[in-house]
């Protein structure tokens, strides 16, 4: 039987995201005799916070909030990821003079990208920058894991090893098709199956999400060692259900998402061969 109490909060906090993602964010920024947006970078951060408190509603307390870049110990450094999702209990702050904040890739649990009216080529540009993410993550040198499952920590085989990635806006720009086409722009960069994204949430549209031989619908491209293909959950009767099916699988990406030890001796050249403690 479900639970009223969490059922009535959830629908408050959806109909909160939608009118602040949509109206709210226009009536503010958006100039409506000269049919422009005034400061279009605040206008992409109003919303980035909207989502964020909506996240807040839905992931584990222990978790953080927070934009910037990926760094891993293969000097490797992502572009600027509107929001990252951490583990605050073991991420060291890396931030420099003017606060822009560089992350650990070992204490990232999840990224996600924010759009508004998503076209083709945007949404090529997005899932593709993400996909990159996912393969930072395989370039970690001595992989200890902090929390997930101890058999060990192979980022291509298990889902639960991968960067949880998603990717939001407020409405398609094109015909939806394309996800059961498999005409996105994986195939194009030569992305393997297992980078690529874990949600796509349109609030007017729908969700694009996978499924198993069962029918039964996933949140990762991959289940079993098996390819899985993709469908649109549309709203329905129910107008947001696609917001709910986000909401469930968003708590269950971040929560089952590896956490490893981001061991900074392996972030500098000096300790390259290992950290002796033994010297001087």
């Amino acid at each position: 039987m479900p639970n009223r109490i969490f059922t009535e909060l959830l629908n408050e906090q959806i109909r909160a995201l939608r009118d602040s993602f949509s109206r709210v964010s226009r009536n503010v920024f958006y100039d409506q005799e000269k049919g422009q947006l005034i400061h279009p970078g605040e206008f992409g951060m109003y919303r980035e916070a909207i989502f964020q408190d909506f996240l807040q509603f839905l992931v584990p307390r222990r978790l953080a909030f927070d934009t910037g870049f990926l760094i891993n110990a293969n000097d490797e450094v992502s572009n600027q990821c509107d929001i990252i999702i951490f583990d605050a209990h073991s991420t060291p702050l890396i931030q420099s003079g003017a606060r822009q904040r560089f992350f650990p890739i070992e204490t990232v649990c999840s990224v996600g990208e924010i759009k508004s009216v998503l076209t083709k080529d945007l949404l090529s540009d997005a899932l593709i920058k993400l996909s990159r993410l996912k393969a930072m993550r395989e370039q970690i040198p001595h992989p200890v894991i902090l929390k997930g499952h101890p058999s060990g920590f192979n980022p291509q085989t298990s889902h639960y090893d991968q960067l949880f990635t998603f990717l939001i806006c407020e409405r398609f720009d094109f015909d939806t098709s394309i996800f059961m086409q498999d005409k996105i722009g994986y195939q194009e960069h030569g992305v393997p199956h297992y980078h690529r994204h874990n949600l796509i949430l349109s609030l007017d549209d729908g969700i694009v999400l996978y499924y198993d031989e069962n029918g039964k619908s996933m949140m990762y491209p991959i289940h079993k060692g098996k390819e899985l293909k993709t469908r649109i959950v549309t709203p329905g009767e129910d107008p947001d259900i696609h917001i709910k099916y986000f909401a469930v699988y968003i708590f269950l990406g971040t929560s089952s998402t590896t956490i490893l030890y981001p061991d900074m001796a392996d972030y500098l050249s000096e300790f390259s061969g290992g950290f002796n403690l033994n010297q001087p």
